[in-house]
């Protein structure tokens, strides 16, 4: 194994992420740094995001000693700048380690996390799902709910091109009056139902909305549900970091990729052509009681 990406150094270890990093890849990132961090051995290791409202989700990770929005100006021992041009031109340069194209390859095909994995040269990931602590604070409007209560996410993240989440949300997405159908099935069922969404975001009528919320109380919900319905979405990876029950739908990739698999969680996956509103009624009662 190549040590140059990952030099055992007591020094000050920095990764540096672009905006292109939303929640659920510091959701994934959290495996590969747990991985560093066991074979590196640094000193303090620092991640760098620009968006301080979503690095606050890597709050109390056991890996991470700083969390900075902005790249720190003294010098750190090693420095992994995983922003779009600056990891590309280094994948161009270390072609003959790894052709470049197979990262992206992986991106999709392998665990999340794994390409990254690769390019550090830490080998195959001995844990792909992701670490996340929360402390009393967390919960503080989870404890408000009435139990037991399911989350539902409708929505699909969202991008600075109203083209591209116009985009995505086709191909994510999962109509509203399936949602609201299904909110009926639930409340039948004896649940309670909680909407997660942004700022700006409408609630599944009939449910409790909770938008805008600050990323660790939206952690401290999901914690704290019964189950989480969700779009594939950033918010799956909370779930899956706590091991709360979750179901995507619709799941919108081949079958052969089923990325919360290596995470040893529970779950289910309906696939678009299988999602009508019994089917995801079904998946969540095999998942919870």
């Amino acid at each position: 194994m190549d040590a140059t990406r990952h030099p055992q150094s007591r020094g000050s270890h920095t990764f540096i992420l672009g905006a292109d990093y939303h929640l659920g890849d510091l959701l994934w990132l959290t495996a590969v740094l747990h991985q560093y961090r066991c074979m590196a051995k640094p000193q303090r290791l620092t991640v760098v995001h620009p968006r301080q409202a979503l690095l606050a989700i890597l709050e109390r990770n056991p890996d991470v000693d700083d969390l900075l929005t902005a790249a720190p100006t003294h010098s750190h021992a090693v420095v992994h700048d995983l922003r779009p041009i600056p990891i590309g031109v280094s994948m161009v340069r270390d072609w003959r380690y790894r052709l470049p194209w197979l990262y992206y390859r992986d991106l999709w095909c392998q665990p999340r996390g794994q390409w990254l994995a690769t390019y550090l040269r830490l080998g195959r990931l001995q844990r792909c799902r992701p670490v996340l602590e929360l402390g009393e604070e967390d919960f503080a409007i989870a404890d408000t709910l009435d139990r037991p209560y399911v989350v539902l996410a409708p929505h699909i993240g969202q991008y600075r091109s109203r083209a591209l989440t116009r985009a995505w949300s086709a191909v994510k997405g999962w109509p509203l009056n399936h949602w609201t159908a299904l909110t009926a099935a639930l409340h039948r069922a004896g649940y309670q139902t909680v909407t997660l969404g942004a700022h700006g975001q409408a609630a599944i009528p009939e449910t409790q909305p909770m938008l805008g919320l600050p990323i660790r109380q939206v952690a401290g919900i999901i914690d704290r549900a019964a189950g989480l319905i969700s779009g594939e979405s950033g918010l799956w990876f909370i779930a899956a970091a706590r091991a709360r029950p979750f179901v995507i739908v619709p799941w919108w990739l081949p079958r052969s990729i089923d990325w919360p698999a290596p995470m040893n969680v529970p779950y289910r996956l309906v696939h678009r052509r299988e999602a009508t509103v019994d089917s995801v009624l079904a998946a969540i009662r095999e998942l919870v009681p």
